[in-house]
Formats: C-alpha cells, structure tokens, sequence
C-alpha cells in the first residue's frame, strides 16, 4: 500500500511540472499551427491566425496546451505573446550594471539577441534558468544574463517596464564609408573626451547610415542604439540614404525591383562561405584565397534585399514579421521562405532562403557550409512554416 502511494505522489509530481497557470495570449504569427501532440512531428489539428486570442492550460515543453473546437491542441509557445497572467505573491526586482546589456530569446548566450537594456534599467524578474533571468520585454519573455543584473528588492510593487533603448523611427541623410586606416569607435556621446563611453569600432570601407551631423561628429545607429563617429574619418558618398523605407506591419514595398532581379543577384553568391553574424560577400585574395565576410541566411536575405532598396530586419526571427503570408503551394521567385531547423527550439523559427522556382530555394544554411540551392522537399518541406512576399 505504501509503495503504492509512493508511486501515486510521484506521477502527481511529474503531471504538476507540465502544469502552467492559465494565461492569456495573442498569436504573434501569420498562421501558428495547432498539433495532436506537443512535437513538431505530431499531426496537426487545425491553425490559429495572427492576433488571435487563446487561453493556455498549461505547458509541456516549448508548447502550451490549448482548448480548440473542444478538443486539447498543442502550440509553440514563441509563437504566442503573454498578455495576462496570476499574479504571484512575491517579485523580484532588479538593475542592470553593464553599459548595454543584451536581450535574449532564450536562456543561453547562444540564443538571438532580439533587443539592449541601457546601464541601469529596472526590470522585473520573472524567474531564473541557466544563470539567465527571465523577464518581459516588448511584450515577450526574454532572458538577460544574471552576471549585470543587481537584485534591488522581493516586493509585490510593479516597478517600470524595461525598454528598448532606441524606440522611436528616424530615417537616415546620408550614407558614409570608413576611411580611418584602423577601426574607428563609436561613441555613446559626440565627444573626444576620454569620459566618452566607446560601444564599439566600424572597420575601415566600411559603409554606415547617417542620421545627422552634430558639432565634429555624425549620428549613426550602433547595436540597436544611438552612437557617434568623428567625422574627419567619414566620407559622405551619399547625401540620402540608398536603400527605401520598409513598410511595416504586413504591408509590402512598392519597388521597380522583380522577383527574378532578388534571384538573379542571388544566384551571385552561389559558393560564398557561411558566416555567423555575417552580412557582407566574402573576401579573396589575388591568388582566390579566402580572407574573410561571407553570411548566414538571414544575413544573406538582408543584402540582397537591401541591394533593391529594401529593408529587412537583421533576423529570421524579425523578418517573419514582414511581408504578406503565402502558403507553400502558391510562392513566387523572390519570395522568402522560414523554417524550423533548431533541435534546440523547435517551435521557434530559425532558418530563412528566397525562393528561385521550381521548388527550390537559396539559402546559407549551417557553419562549414556555403550559400546553395536546395530543394523544398523532404526535411524542408517537413520544416517549412510559411512564404512571405516583400515586394510587389
């Protein structure tokens, strides 16, 4: 009778880990899919659309268990943005001591940085996993180190929401290219003074958006915030920015530019070295050798597009975001194309190509790989989540 007992108080245990309390959310996707199961490889059930509201009854794993045409349905729990939870009895409240710290989707310095904190923002934590705090940032649960993160207090006073450091659209005047011989630091304040705080260093040919001119130095945007560079080491080439404003909020960009130009210039870089954080074509040598640069896939998707005059987000993960929705079976050459290949977080949208025709796709897909074509089939086509159409 004991042992039975025992047995009892342990499923009781394990069944509770799965258990969530009831929140309520909005879909932050175009189409989220509801499955049997909570696996990427169970079958589906049906499909929520964007800004639909679900109430979870718990979670197990990286997906919440919903109620859908009365029946129990499982969706990726990053597809779907917290509005409304039970309170809880005690908080804890925090600031941060690093200059910028980043935000991060995950619990690991592995996962995408999706935002900064300035020195000294108040933030409220919502737990702790993996020496990362969990926290709420632009309306979703965000992780940031626990290292530049003083613990200010255990109350039930809300405190001020954390907020992005740059918030607010400006539109660039010009366009500048490096030409200091060595790197050239950017600065938190339009100043030589040795009290100026340096946030980083742009390479020599370099090229940079500039906002606007303020005593010896230019205005630029540095790590999704505000910085400054001496001018003395800028050349303006040009006195407008060259690439358009992107039209946010599904909206798509009215441009000349064909979905054969985007997989012309594509095709391009066929070859080209993946690069992590890369965003540039890759550097040879007189004699072909490789140098450096090269791309991962979103940042190949960023430059080809930008070469048009577009745009795009820095992430997969933002550039889902964009553009009108299309189904697998009705996409156009230049159509992006998003994925989900992280094993790690397989609810969360990893991998982006553009779409050629003919059910293929260009992509930069992995480290010690090169951008190629490869066919939405199989793996892909298993993995596929949604087609978005940027332009026109």
């Amino acid at each position: 009778m004991k042992k039975r007992i025992v047995f009892i108080v342990m499923l009781l245990s394990i069944a509770s880990s799965q258990i969530a309390i009831a929140d309520t959310g909005v879909v932050n996707t175009a189409s989220l899919r509801i499955r049997q199961k909570p696996s990427l490889l169970s079958n589906i059930t049906g499909y929520l659309l964007k800004n639909e509201k679900i109430t979870t009854l718990g979670k197990s794993g990286d997906f919440y268990i919903i109620n859908h045409g009365g029946k129990t349905g499982y969706i990726g729990s990053s597809y779907v943005n917290l509005v409304k939870s039970t309170p809880v009895s005690t908080k804890k409240y925090g600031q941060t001591t690093a200059t910028i710290l980043n935000v991060r989707s995950g619990a690991g310095s592995t996962y995408p940085v999706t935002g900064s904190l300035a020195l000294s923002s108040k933030v409220t934590i919502l737990g702790t996993l993996n020496g990362f705090y969990k926290i709420n940032y632009n309306g979703k649960t965000s992780y940031i180190s626990t290292l530049y993160v003083k613990v200010t207090s255990s109350t039930s006073t809300p405190t001020p929401a954390a907020t992005p450091i740059v918030t607010t659209a400006a539109k660039p005047t010009g366009v500048g290219n490096i030409t200091a011989s060595d790197f050239l630091n950017v600065r938190k304040t339009a100043s030589l003074d040795s009290n100026s705080t340096i946030i980083g260093s742009l390479k020599p040919n370099q090229k940079i958006d500039i906002y606007e001119t303020q005593n010896n130095f230019y205005k630029i945007k540095y790590s999704n915030q505000w910085g400054y560079i001496y001018k003395k080491y800028v050349s303006v080439i040009n006195e407008a920015s060259s690439s358009a404003d992107y039209i946010p909020n599904g909206q798509q960009s009215t441009t000349a530019t064909t979905g054969n130009n985007i997989v012309s210039y594509a095709n391009t870089f066929l070859g080209t070295p993946y690069l992590w954080g890369g965003t540039s074509p890759a550097t040879l040598s007189t004699t072909g050798k490789y140098i450096g640069g090269g791309f991962d896939c979103s940042g190949l998707v960023l430059y080809v597009y930008k070469h048009y005059g577009i745009t795009l987000p820095r992430t997969s993960m933002d550039q889902i975001n964009e553009g009108t929705p299309i189904n697998i079976d009705n996409l156009e050459n230049g159509d992006l194309v998003f994925f989900t290949t992280n094993t790690s977080s397989p609810s969360e949208v990893s991998h982006v190509g553009i779409y050629i025709g003919n059910n293929k796709f260009i992509h930069c897909p992995k480290p010690g790989d090169v951008v190629k074509i490869s066919e939405l089939t199989g793996y892909y086509k298993e993995n596929f989540v949604i087609g978005k159409r940027v332009i026109k």
